[in-house]
């Protein structure tokens, strides 16, 4: 809980009189009590992760807020409800920035306020990494490594962390079934307007791009995008034991051929992503195939 102990002035510097104990045990009681309500209401919820702003901001559009947001660190948290019918799916979001460190950190203190947390999802924007990949395009992860992650001089594979298994891979069976049929609540608002994947999904903390897409290529031959969260997710949930599942929106090429888009707006592929991992998360919570939510991301 991000509360100032100090009261220091605006130059940084401690004078007489900034320090007020009342004001300072106020805040804190009132962002501890916000905190420990949400942790009891919210203790089965599915918790979204994204790194930016952008991001967020269309799944806080098509959810109401549920408690106060606050932050830890560098990362934010938003406990919302998505309403679907008479229910009120409760919805941890969490941005946590970009990185690998940040989005480890920020799932680690997000399960910490989930303690039975139903299912994580790595949401946002991606690189599309395969060749038959286009901007725009759907990614809903099955498996999960590290793109420059390399102690294959001691007999790892390429992308395994020593000690670590090889990828993270144990996609529940409800977490499979909740993102089929999320994938068919949608299939007619698709239409010939993107495409949607299932495969190997890539994070580190390197951007691959035309100069080392050759190389990824190589030692990935099926992983189908890259970002620089989500296989960090994917860890710490296989660490407690959580059911975890990436999807995320196409926005860049890493190696586009000479008649592909590279590019595709963030505000069109940020409201993509969360479409689909909303829809997955009403899937998962009601544990029935649900109709497109129609959601409003106004």
């Amino acid at each position: 809980m991000s509360v100032d102990p100090f009261g220091l002035s605006e130059n940084g510097v401690l004078g007489a009189g900034d320090i007020n104990p009342e004001q300072i045990f106020s805040d804190s009681y009132a962002e501890f009590s916000t905190v420990s309500a949400m942790m009891e209401s919210f203790s089965t919820a599915v918790i979204i992760q994204v790194a930016m702003d952008e991001e967020l901001a269309p799944f806080l559009a098509a959810t109401s807020e549920a408690f106060p947001s606050f932050s830890e660190g560098v990362a934010e948290f938003h406990p919302r409800y998505l309403k679907v019918g008479k229910e009120r799916v409760p919805v941890l979001m969490v941005r946590s920035k970009i990185g690998l460190v940040n989005a480890a950190s920020a799932a680690t203190e997000a399960l910490s306020y989930v303690n039975s947390c139903l299912g994580y999802i790595s949401a946002g924007t991606a690189g599309g990494l395969a060749s038959s990949i286009n901007v725009g395009d759907i990614v809903v992860g099955n498996d999960y490594t590290y793109t420059d992650a390399d102690a294959t001089a001691f007999g790892y594979k390429r992308g395994q962390l020593p000690g670590m298994p090889e990828s993270y891979d144990a996609v529940s069976a409800l977490w499979a079934e909740a993102a089929e049929q999320a994938v068919n609540s949608l299939e007619a608002r698709r239409g010939e307007q993107w495409a949607v994947y299932a495969g190997r999904m890539l994070a580190g903390n390197s951007f691959v791009t035309a100069h080392n897409v050759a190389d990824t290529r190589e030692a990935f031959p099926t992983a189908l995008s890259t970002d620089m969260e989500t296989t960090a997710i994917a860890q710490v949930c296989s660490n407690y034991r959580v059911p975890f599942i990436g999807v995320r929106c196409v926005s860049d090429l890493c190696g586009p051929a000479a008649d592909q888009d590279f590019h595709m707006s963030i505000d069109i592929v940020a409201p993509r992503s969360a479409r689909y991992a909303l829809q997955c998360a009403a899937e998962l919570w009601t544990g029935t195939e649900l109709p497109d939510l129609q959601l409003d991301f106004s």
